[in-house]
């Protein structure tokens, strides 16, 4: 059973399932309320970071992990129900297919890295789980050599930062960076190697259009801004267009070494992401879907290379209301006039995925197949690979159709990309666990297997099992709806707080030393003594203890639960002991968000905060509850983040564990020092950390890669003068 306080989330959203009134034996998944898109690009909790001093593949010389990590999944998320009813895994928002082999692609998840199958689909393997980010926006192959994988780093449309450009000339095995942030960008949304010179390679994202003519030894920057997407002419490859985000579709008939911005039709303000597609078959036919805010401003075609453009007479109700988020564009290779479209998700009376087999004159919606089959909503990508085959990434991750999009195939039973925010473990069962979503809802595992049924759909956030009677679980949605479940059962059980500010995922704890006792976290606090009934709750601070902010942590004392601290979004911290009266303990804290807070289990003085900056001090350990506060970030790299804290309270000094960006680290000293645990796990965003003390064991809810649980080393008891200590300071196992 964890001793955590507190359970760490980030966030990013679209859909939900609601259920009111009292218990009762319906399913969550069988009633949906309003779908809710994800937070503001950019939000601080997802944005990405590097490894520092990172080495290419073949240079790493990779010790033994000292706790052995294995992956528990999801592989898959079964049950989902957006998916109808099928298997899930998470965020995909690029996909390579082979040029010849049909059962060969790469798909780009959004923060899990790329994974190849040779198989048409039936199973995934990982390929970057080596590189210093798994946060990805586009990949590519070279079309003369398709051994030749090319992965951008970096998603664009959440602005989660990668790590630059990577190579790999194997099919994915070895890797080597060919482009730093500084040269080609900290996002990407489209990698095109010339089709007739492998050493020509046009980039776009955060930095615009960039290119490459020596192989990616060096690097122009040729259209500043930003640029959310690029076409190349396959029959004339010195012809490209690029949509200028806030700007226009610009194009270059000199294989990008200058640019003019087009007219003939298209609007000339008012747009923001722009995209763009050739027919390859008819080159001169290009399409372009250009977007206000999260709406469609129109759709365009040109049959002259660009020179003039014309409105589509009909076009599908895409990708509103989250065009800046969710939203493709793709012509079928073999026909101009067929095209494909994705947005949402027809149950919101808006295009989930529609096609046009007459140039956009008319669109059907092709997302229901009739079978069950459909994709997951918020469309991000599609491909059409040999023989037409059609393959799409969403937020639940990749559908296939070989037939033009009649009828899907679910391809996500291996795909291990799951966005975990929160982590709950049983306090009894070690192998049941449950963990909270980004918009593939909240799962849990139960068999003992990579399986993860859904068990309430939509985004899943913090989540909590009742100690006393496990069968009890609560869990959240956004904004802080609390919802209870008691066999299959579900009630949503929130408190008064709708007019309060409150982060998109907001903190809910239980009580330690109640289970009927949860706190939730607004710009105050509030809390029930009474979740298993009735759910009455009372606000027990003012707005003052988040200092004009919304909260992102709160902690109870154990053996003393009117012990609380906060911590907040502006980084001040406050405490009380009789969850009443407040106090504000900043003084002595950094500036930025707190992102997390533990309390000595044995002594409530004594507690450690975590911050989500990347430089200076990040984690700082208070004895006198706050009248002081220590910095114990010692040896963190600069560039890494304290996102998640756990604790292992049974030696002292604790061993303390700090999820990152890019995996974790842990000091056996009280921070003094800090090792990278990296062998075993990828070097992935750690949302969520909890330690099964009965077992021995730590798990890692990450945002990308799923659920990993690695074995902690026993403590060793010490022996002075003859007699054995109560508390140890060293492990039978190779941590020093």
């Amino acid at each position: 059973m964890s001793r955590r306080a507190c359970l760490h989330v980030l966030s990013l959203s679209v859909a939900m399932i609601v259920s009111t009134g009292c218990e009762s034996t319906r399913e969550p998944s069988t009633e949906h309320g309003e779908r809710m898109g994800p937070p503001p690009p950019g939000y601080v909790k997802i944005l990405g970071e590097a490894v520092p001093g990172w080495k290419s593949s073949d240079q790493l010389d990779r010790a033994p992990s000292p706790m052995g990590w294995e992956p528990m999944g999801p592989r898959p998320i079964t049950n989902e129900f957006w998916s109808g009813t099928d298997d899930a895994s998470g965020r995909v928002v690029s996909i390579a297919p082979h040029p010849s082999d049909p059962n060969v692609a790469y798909a780009a998840s959004a923060s899990g890295g790329i994974w190849k199958t040779t198989d048409a689909g039936v199973s995934w393997l990982p390929k970057t789980d080596e590189l210093p980010n798994l946060n990805h926006g586009c990949v590519a192959l070279d079309p003369q050599n398709p051994e030749t994988v090319y992965a951008g780093t970096g998603e664009y449309t959440t602005q989660s930062a990668g790590d630059g450009l990577f190579r790999s000339t194997d099919g994915g095995t070895f890797w080597e960076r060919i482009g730093t942030t500084a040269q080609v960008g900290a996002t990407c949304t489209r990698i095109i190697v010339d089709p007739t010179d492998s050493s020509w390679i046009h980039l776009t994202g955060s930095l615009g259009y960039v290119r490459s003519t020596d192989g990616g030894a060096s690097w122009e920057r040729l259209l500043t801004g930003r640029a959310s997407d690029l076409a190349l002419d396959p029959s004339n490859p010195t012809r490209l267009y690029a949509g200028r985000h806030d700007d226009g579709l610009y194009r270059s008939t000199d294989a990008g070494g200058s640019w003019a911005r087009l007219g003939g039709g298209l609007p000339a303000s008012g747009v923001n992401r722009i995209l763009v597609t050739i027919a390859a078959s008819s080159p001169a036919t290009v399409y372009t879907a250009q977007l206000a805010g999260s709406s469609l401003q129109g759709l365009y075609r040109s049959t002259d290379n660009g020179d003039s453009w014309a409105a589509r007479p009909a076009t599908p109700n895409f990708p509103s209301p989250q065009g800046w988020y969710d939203a493709f564009l793709a012509v079928d290779p073999t026909a101009p006039d067929t095209l494909y479209a994705g947005g949402v998700f027809p149950t919101y009376a808006v295009a989930g995925v529609v096609k046009s087999t007459n140039g956009g004159t008319s669109w059907t919606d092709i997302t229901f197949d009739g079978a069950g089959n459909n994709p997951h909503p918020d469309m991000h990508t599609l491909s059409i690979g040999p023989g037409g085959a059609l393959w799409l990434g969403c937020d639940g991750g990749v559908w296939k159709s070989t037939d033009a999009g009649a009828h899907w195939i679910n391809a996500n039973a291996t795909l291990a990309v799951t966005q975990f925010y929160a982590l709950a473990l049983h306090p009894s069962d070690a192998e049941q666990m449950m963990a909270g979503t980004q918009d593939n809802g909240t799962t849990a595992r139960s068999l003992g297997t990579e399986d993860w049924p859904q068990i309430f759909a939509g985004d899943g956030g913090y989540l909590a099992y009742d100690t006393s009677s496990p069968d009890r679980r609560y869990v959240t949605y956004v904004r802080l709806s609390v919802y209870r479940q008691v066999g299959g059962g579900t009630v949503n059980i929130s408190g008064p707080w709708g007019s309060d500010p409150k982060n998109f995922i907001a903190p809910l704890v239980m009580d330690p030393n109640d289970p009927k006792t949860l706190l939730g976290g607004t710009n105050r606090v509030w809390r029930t003594t009474n979740a298993d009934t009735t759910a009455s709750w009372t606000a027990i601070s003012t707005t003052s203890v988040a200092g004009g902010a919304t909260l992102n942590a709160i902690a109870v004392a154990k053996g003393a639960s009117g012990t609380i601290y906060t911590g907040g979004s502006n980084g001040k911290v406050a405490v009380t002991n009789d969850a009443a009266t407040w106090f504000d303990r900043s003084t002595g804290l950094p500036a930025g968000q707190v992102s997390d807070i533990l309390i000595d289990p044995d002594d409530p003085s004594r507690a450690y905060v975590a911050f989500h900056n990347t430089t200076g001090p990040r984690v700082l350990r208070t004895t006198d509850q706050g009248l002081g506060w220590s910095d114990v970030t010692g040896t963190l790299p600069a560039g890494v983040s304290a996102r998640a804290l756990e604790i292992d309270w049974r030696q002292s000094p604790p061993t303390l564990f700090v999820g990152t960006g890019v995996g974790i680290y842990w000091s056996s000293n009280d921070g003094a020092s800090w090792t990278k645990d990296g062998a075993d796990l990828p070097n992935v965003n750690i949302g969520d950390l909890a330690i099964d003390f009965a077992n021995e064991t730590i798990v890692a809810a990450t945002y990308g890669r799923g659920a990993w649980r690695a074995q902690l080393a026993a403590p060793v008891p010490l022996f002075v003068d003859g007699f054995e200590s109560g508390n140890t300071s060293a492990w039978s196992n190779a941590l020093p």
